[in-house]
């Protein structure tokens, strides 16, 4: 009999019942089996024989073919090559990015710059540019101070110079470009100061430039003023050279006091007068004003033998320096006044101008027997520098009256940006109130902080090393030295024969008047002195009338 749909039906529930209550109880212990199967699995793989290899036969005809491999991509285009080496070389991209960007903005900015620059030329040539800061060159007939007063003019200073002399005033006028003015000051005549004074004050109060048409002495808003003072009086000119000689043949009335009176007291008198002027103009503005003393670096700094004139009266200008520039640091109003002292080496041909070559046509024969010989060593070892370019000491000169800022380097510029007016700045600042410039001024500044003995024996290897090979070659004595025995007898024979005359009064010329008067002591060669007797003997005193030696 065939069992129905129903039955069929009833039979599948029946069958689907059971699996389901079997599933359900056997579900509590599912997750032992699964343990106690892994343990089992493990045991096997560890400490069980290995499993054999397996091969499944090939299933021939009905196997089926592997697949194709993927076909190789595409070439890459240039772009997306280009893409991945900048995605792989980051850091190489970003330096390339930014010196582009930076060399794009210095040419955008040297152009706009040139073109201002174009600009301004274009106003510059169209109008005239007021000057108003004055420099005052003291002492113009020197060789260095000429092509300062005309590179003053060309930075921009009006430039008030005073000449020894009238006829010096066109000549040096007509080298400017109507912004240098000269005055007569000659400092060997004390007279001529107040004169001078009062011709800087009317010039002060006049136009420039001074070939322009019209009054003069027009009223001017703007009013020039006193910017700085350099002084060239203290230095030593042809017409107030020396001789080089021993301090005990200088003759103190005729050949120190003038000297003395033309480069430390002219000049001294000078600035007194100005200081006032200086110091009301500082008070109006804000720039920096300078007082510079040029003086030589040699006596400056050590003072050499026999060159005793120029020591003493640069000694005496180096501590005048110091004195007043400490007491403008502690007074009111005066801080941004500087005092700056210049030593000058040898620069240019000025210094084979002044140089003054040694004579003893005037000595007397024991000055010769005592000091000839020291004097021709020293002459003749004494080499001839290399003198320095002039536009080397007018630029140091120029970056002090200008504080750096109109200097050669001070349009210096790296990248486009400007580093030359900082280096000035940092350069100036070093300096400080004392520099040197010119060939042997900084060996002369090192040796001065030398001790005194040790720089005492350097100075004597002359005298040493000539004595030396006179004594083993005495054909190399000069002519007019001869030995010092010899000389001694003769001028103990003429001292006795004719005595000089040792009562010469000294006194101070009118110009400057003093109290009392001083003592000269003439050139004197006793015969004491000469045979080791007491130099007591040879001394005097000049004693008024009316009076007696007690």
């Amino acid at each position: 009999m065939m069992p129905t749909i129903d039955d069929v039906e009833q039979y599948f529930q029946t069958v689907e019942r059971l699996v389901s209550e079997s599933l359900t109880a056997a579900s509590l212990d599912l997750p032992h089996i699964r343990e106690a199967i892994n343990r089992l699995w493990v045991d096997i793989t560890r400490y069980g024989p290995p499993f054999p290899e397996i091969h499944a036969g090939r299933l021939g005809p009905f196997e089926l073919p592997a697949p194709p491999p993927p076909p190789p991509p595409p070439p890459k285009s240039l772009i997306e090559k280009t893409g991945d080496w900048l995605k792989d070389h980051s850091w190489i991209v970003s330096g390339l990015v930014l010196s582009t960007l930076g060399f794009g903005l210095l040419v955008g900015y040297r152009a706009v710059s040139a073109k201002h620059t174009f600009r301004r030329r274009i106003k510059l040539t169209t109008t005239v540019p007021e000057k108003r800061q004055v420099v005052v060159v003291l002492g113009s007939d020197h060789p260095l101070a000429l092509p300062l007063i005309l590179e003053l003019e060309r930075k921009g200073y009006i430039v008030i110079a005073s000449v020894s002399s009238a006829e010096a005033v066109g000549p040096l006028e007509a080298k400017g470009h109507g912004f240098v003015r000269a005055l007569v000051l000659d400092p060997n005549e004390p007279t001529t100061i107040p004169i001078f004074l009062r011709s800087l004050g009317s010039t002060l109060s006049r136009r420039f430039p001074i070939s322009a048409a019209g009054d003069p002495y027009l009223p001017n808003p703007s009013h020039p003023l006193l910017h700085s003072v350099i002084s060239f009086l203290t230095m030593p000119a042809p017409s107030t050279g020396c001789a080089p000689g021993p301090l005990e043949q200088v003759s103190l009335h005729d050949t120190y006091l003038p000297y003395l009176l033309a480069t430390h007291v002219a000049p001294l008198q000078t600035l007194q007068a100005l200081l006032p002027l200086l110091r009301a103009d500082a008070q109006r503005t804000r720039a920096c004003r300078s007082i510079i003393i040029c003086l030589p670096a040699a006596d400056a700094r050590i003072g050499l033998p026999f060159a005793s004139v120029h020591a003493m009266s640069a000694a005496a200008n180096v501590r005048a320096a110091d004195v007043l520039r400490r007491e403008i640091s502690a007074a009111q109003g005066m801080g941004r006044i500087r005092v700056v002292t210049v030593d000058v080496g040898a620069v240019g041909q000025a210094f084979d101008d002044i140089t003054v070559p040694p004579t003893i046509d005037d000595w007397t024969p024991s000055e010769k027997a005592t000091y000839g010989a020291a004097l021709y060593a020293l002459s003749e070892t004494a080499k001839r520098r290399t003198p320095e370019d002039v536009s080397k000491f007018v630029d140091s000169i120029i970056g002090v009256v200008s504080s750096g800022t109109k200097t050669t380097g001070a349009g210096k510029a790296v990248y486009g940006i400007g580093v030359g007016l900082a280096y000035e700045k940092v350069k100036d600042w070093i300096r400080g109130n004392r520099f040197s410039i010119g060939a042997g001024a900084g060996t002369y500044t090192f040796a001065s902080f030398l001790p005194t003995r040790l720089l005492d024996c350097l100075l004597g290897l002359p005298h040493i090393l000539v004595g030396v090979r006179n004594d083993l070659l005495p054909s190399h004595l000069p002519a007019n030295v001869t030995s010092p025995s010899a000389d001694v007898a003769k001028t103990t024979s003429a001292d006795i024969s004719a005595p000089p005359d040792l009562r010469v009064p000294f006194t101070l010329p009118s110009q400057y008047p003093g109290k009392g008067t001083a003592v000269q002591p003439a050139k004197s060669e006793s015969v004491g002195s000469d045979t080791e007797s007491s130099s007591v003997e040879s001394s005097w005193i000049s004693l008024g009338p009316g009076e007696s030696p007690p």
